[in-house]
């Protein structure tokens, strides 16, 4: 059973995806879609508003370490429901072209969940 996933949860995980992938291409746009939409259950208008949870990411000073403390808790502190994430953070860096700074910026949030399990 799929689980039905928080605010908290979602803006947590966009927060982490946009800090990995800094970047977005404008023509990428449908295929992050389609990514968050299956991954994540995002509608098209909690889509539309990724570009203001990075700004209220910015805004607040929210830091990597307390995103990954919500989706931790989400996940229940399941290593397996975490090793899940991690994957599915590593297939949308793929989407991303899977550039050198994303995949550095990719593994330090993985060592972080990690170095907490």
């Amino acid at each position: 059973m799929k689980r039905k996933h928080t605010q908290a949860f979602k803006r947590a995980s966009i927060g982490l995806l946009l800090n990995i992938i800094q970047k977005v291409n404008p023509k990428d746009t449908k295929k992050y879609y389609k990514f968050f939409e299956k991954e994540l259950h995002l509608d098209p208008q909690e889509f539309e508003n990724i570009k203001e949870f990075k700004e209220f990411t910015q805004a607040h000073n929210i830091m990597v370490d307390d995103e990954i403390d919500i989706i931790r808790e989400e996940l229940g502190y399941k290593r397996h429901q975490i090793m899940n994430f991690l994957m599915m953070l590593n297939r949308c860096i793929i989407i991303d072209g899977c550039d050198v700074e994303s995949y550095r910026r990719f593994e330090q949030v993985r060592d972080n969940f990690l170095k907490k399990l």
